[in-house]
């Protein structure tokens, strides 16, 4: 059995095809070691980590309506447009998000799972510090003081808290908390470090939608396996990254697309990346159209294991660090 870290892109209501990457991983008999993701990235990964078996995990969410997600106040159940308007102006976010926390909450329950000590690392080999033992990490943008959290890493130093008494769902809900869609999460703090008694924890993909190297070493030892990563979109070339700016609206999409994207890219682009990164091409799907039929998952199921058997076809580590590593 072959062993990976994996690194799982974000992509909103395109999370079905992250499902279907990781099942083609488990039927090539590879053991996913560590987790890191963003945003739906961080759900498959939370689920995946907790032990749900990939087709178990393919049935939940052919089960699951997404749009069960777009939760808003029962006060406003006979007027969802003004429910929207409401959360928008008044807590930063149309949908409540708890109807994703409470998913996530019973699904990691049901594995055992409630706080971070139960996703520690128990690796007698490895070389982490404590504080990186985990196998789960999930990407959190602090927007109360302008920062990038990697929980549950981050816990003790950036917080001041114990991350093996924290909810991994809260976390990871706060990872998927996609601005202006769902009300971003209050994450407890240690007022002497953060500075308040709490953080305001959005959308990671705010500052890393796919921290490709969060799990390449730094002490220039070898890694003892590779870390492939997973993205929700095709191959890009110079021609399919060039967007028109002919308008204001057009520029205001452009530079929110910058902003998102501009820290990944740089990542993005080189080739030792581009080699170990899976492409699956969900262009037929919005990120932020959670009204999947069961068709429209089952496509995005497939071109997850479509692509990922293709690249593991191909794939060789050796090859790959012989070219990369030995510059």
């Amino acid at each position: 059995m072959a062993m990976t870290d994996l690194v799982l892109e974000g992509g909103g209501a395109k999370l079905p095809g992250l499902v279907g990457a990781v099942d083609a991983m488990s039927s090539a008999d590879y053991s996913i070691h560590r987790i890191a993701g963003t945003s739906a990235g961080a759900v498959v990964g939370a689920l995946t980590t907790a032990g749900i078996p990939p087709e178990n995990l393919i049935e939940t969410i052919l089960r699951k309506d997404f749009t069960d997600f777009e939760d808003l106040s029962p006060t406003f159940s006979l007027l969802p447009w003004l429910g929207k308007i409401q959360g928008l102006l008044f807590h930063k976010g149309m949908y409540l998000g708890t109807a994703l926390h409470d998913f996530l909450a019973d699904a990691l329950a049901s594995q055992g799972i409630r706080t971070w000590g139960d996703l520690r690392l128990h690796d007698p080999h490895s070389a982490l510090p404590p504080e990186r033992q985990y196998r789960l990490v999930v990407i959190v943008s602090d927007v109360s003081r302008g920062r990038m959290l990697r929980l549950p890493w981050d816990y003790q130093s950036a917080l001041g808290v114990d991350p093996d008494s924290q909810s991994v769902a809260e976390a990871v809900c706060a990872s998927a908390a996609t601005p202006f869609f769902f009300r971003p999460r209050s994450l407890r703090a240690d007022p002497r470090v953060a500075g308040g008694v709490s953080v305001l924890g959005a959308d990671g993909g705010l500052l890393s939608n796919f921290p490709v190297d969060i799990f390449d070493r730094k002490d220039a030892r070898p890694a003892r396996w590779p870390t492939l990563g997973v993205m929700l979109s095709a191959r890009t070339t110079a021609e399919t990254q060039w967007r028109p700016n002919a308008n204001t609206y057009q520029y205001g999409i452009s530079l929110l697309s910058t902003m998102i994207n501009a820290h990944d890219r740089r990542h993005i682009d080189e080739p030792s990346v581009t080699d170990r990164t899976i492409f699956v091409d969900t262009a037929s799907q919005s990120s932020t159209d959670f009204a999947l039929s069961r068709a429209d998952k089952l496509e995005l199921i497939d071109s997850g294991q479509t692509a990922t058997t293709d690249f593991l076809s191909t794939w060789d580590w050796q090859a790959w660090k012989e070219r990369y590593e030995r510059r």
